[in-house]
């Protein structure tokens, strides 16, 4: 075996750009074809490997001895130009061992206790203006939904309705951003470049004012505020936390609709038992994973069923494609939710929210905020499809053309 080259199968791609324009033109079936054509293990390029094998995703991921890396000088380097540089996400090693000990506090029993209360109240104030027999374009209303929830939950009441609109522009932009698969050069002042530095730096200026005036207890400020961190850094971290909480709880929320309203037996069977919708949202995470792509770096040679991974390469593991193989989940591209009766499914197959130390540090409390969400939802309505829905990915998996016709429950 030759060490430093990357030994597993893989398409050609183009002479120039190699995999680039496929990944790019249509990311999700493209992994998709991959391990269909080419197995568990496919070199993407070069320095580029993408596993689908749960074993070795759970390798990757809870990384027991200590093989991969999610940030090297060049993607510091990308992130300090792309903003939040100082956010636990966007560390390694003891500095993010650090940071996550300072943020765990924040994300406890008690958090998901108060995100099921706060988000049935926004729900209560986000569905209050549906009627039965009308069409909703929801994103506006469940973005309002889960913005106003994760911003109570982070500064309680001390942030207001024009300040929740003005961030959910913002990260719209960066949504928008982020879509954009072949990156020109950092220094090139591309329109949707320029955009989103603008709306980082606007990011910046309300967090500033919203640390400067709410109050001591808030509850994920405070304990930021106690954690010996920066400024700067504090607002990273709240950048971030808002990101993550807003984008991808709405999103799983909106792709719940679309399912309900296909099936509408199981609609009817979280309005008759709303722990039903525990199942729902599992299999709704499953279908569309809050994140569907992830990524690390080896930090030495390693090697997957016989295949030689070279120091230096990007590893990636795809939530959408692992999540619908047919090995690991019967029936995988249908909508079952009975699948999760025992709960359980194979480590390393289903990941919607990351494994190991690195899963997501408020994976329960989206969970819950979009539990309480759907089953409010249901009680209220049944929901007819008014529109085609298809798939962006971007940060997140989002819905695009969702509409629905909504029929009052008597």
């Amino acid at each position: 075996m030759t060490t430093g080259v990357l030994t597993a199968p893989g398409p050609a791609g183009d002479r120039f750009i190699g995999n680039l324009g496929d990944f790019s033109a249509s990311p999700l079936e493209f992994l998709t074809e991959c391990v269909r054509t080419y197995g568990d293990v496919v070199m993407l390029g070069s320095h580029n490997v993408l596993l689908a094998h749960p074993d070795d995703i759970e390798r990757v991921l809870v990384d027991r001895d200590s093989a991969f890396v999610k940030t090297t000088n060049k993607t510091l380097l990308h992130t300090r130009k792309q903003g939040f540089p100082g956010a636990m996400m966007n560390s390694d090693g003891e500095d993010w061992h650090a940071k996550r000990r300072r943020l765990s506090p924040a994300f406890t029993r008690r958090m998901v206790d108060a995100a099921a209360l706060v988000a049935r109240e926004e729900a209560d104030r986000a569905f209050a203006s549906w009627r039965g027999g009308q069409t909703v374009e929801p994103d506006h209303d469940l973005s309002v939904l889960t913005l106003r929830t994760i911003t109570r939950l982070m500064f309680g009441d001390a942030i207001g309705q024009a300040d929740i609109d003005t961030i959910g522009r913002l990260v719209a932009v960066i949504m928008d951003f982020s879509e954009q698969q072949i990156m020109l050069p950092q220094w090139f002042p591309t329109p949707r470049g320029l955009r989103l530095r603008r709306s980082l730096r606007e990011i910046d200026e309300l967090l500033t004012r919203i640390m400067r005036t709410a109050p001591a207890d808030s509850p994920v400020l405070e304990v930021l505020r106690g954690s010996g961190l920066s400024d700067s850094d504090v607002q990273d971290e709240l950048a971030t936390l808002l990101l993550a909480g807003f984008e991808t709880s709405k999103n799983a929320i909106t792709w719940a609709c679309h399912l309900l309203a296909g099936h509408p037996d199981v609609a009817d069977r979280v309005a008759a038992d709303p722990s039903y919708a525990d199942r729902v949202v599992r299999e709704v995470l499953r279908l569309y994973p809050t994140t569907w792509i992830t990524s690390r770096e080896a930090a030495r040679d390693v090697e997957f069923q016989g295949h030689h991974v070279p120091a230096g390469t990007t590893v990636t593991v795809c939530q959408w494609v692992t999540h619908r193989d047919e090995r690991w989940f019967a029936g995988a591209a249908e909508f079952r939710p009975d699948r999760w009766e025992d709960g359980l499914a194979a480590r390393g197959a289903y990941f919607p929210f990351g494994l190991g130390p690195r899963a997501c540090i408020g994976g329960a409390v989206a969970t819950t905020e979009i539990v309480v969400a759907v089953s409010e939802i249901c009680r209220r309505f049944r929901l007819h499809a008014a529109g085609d829905v298809t798939v962006r990915p971007a940060l997140a998996l989002q819905a695009r053309g969702a509409r629905f016709r909504l029929e009052a429950r008597g």
